[in-house]
């Protein structure tokens, strides 16, 4: 795995960054409280149709989407109306796989200020999270690990949408297979 750094708003120029590599893994977002309107759908559609077209160019066969819970084009708010565009397109480009991840609140640490969503998950840290995680939440550390495995998983083709469920179910597996591999380990 490589980390580059890069230029969205000159996002062509870095066709030599994305060829070659198989699988790539868009997490791009913001807050229209944070960026605008404008800024927001810059960020959530512009970069990340920009960032899978170049990719699909330069050979990606498994393209990763971060979204989000609630996608929905006709809803009367921003954030899911852009977050299904933006799966939409990226649908069309017709990778051999797309994997669109839909977590719920993702419980994250932020630099920034967000009140709102820090209110939110402060509360939601403290009662509905004990009791049922998958139904409200997301931690970072659970989303990152149902991705890499689900790269890894090569018997899937075409595109394939994993809710809440779906990413603890994953991140569950891959802690399973790595708890059986240590036990194993083990016990040579």
């Amino acid at each position: 795995m490589e980390q580059r750094e890069i230029d969205f708003d000159k996002i062509n120029d870095y066709a030599e960054a994305f060829r070659g590599a198989d699988v790539h893994f868009c997490c791009l977002g913001t807050t229209r409280g944070k960026a605008g309107v404008e800024g927001f759908r810059r960020v959530d559609f512009d970069y990340v149709v920009g960032v899978a077209r170049l990719a699909k160019q330069e050979g990606c066969k498994h393209f990763h989407l971060v979204s989000s819970q609630g996608t929905n084009e006709n809803s009367f708010f921003l954030y899911p109306q852009v977050k299904d565009q933006a799966e939409a397109a990226l649908t069309k480009m017709s990778f051999e796989r797309l994997s669109i991840y839909r977590p719920a609140v993702l419980m994250v640490d932020r630099v920034e200020s967000r009140p709102l969503e820090n209110l939110l998950r402060t509360i939601l840290s403290y009662t509905v999270q004990r009791i049922a995680p998958e139904w409200v939440t997301t931690p970072i550390d659970v989303l990152a690990r149902a991705m890499c495995f689900n790269s890894f998983t090569k018997d899937r083709v075409g595109v394939e949408i994993l809710d809440n469920h779906a990413i603890f179910r994953l991140s569950e597996q891959q802690s399973s297979s790595q708890n059986e591999q240590s036990k194993a380990t083990n016990e040579l």
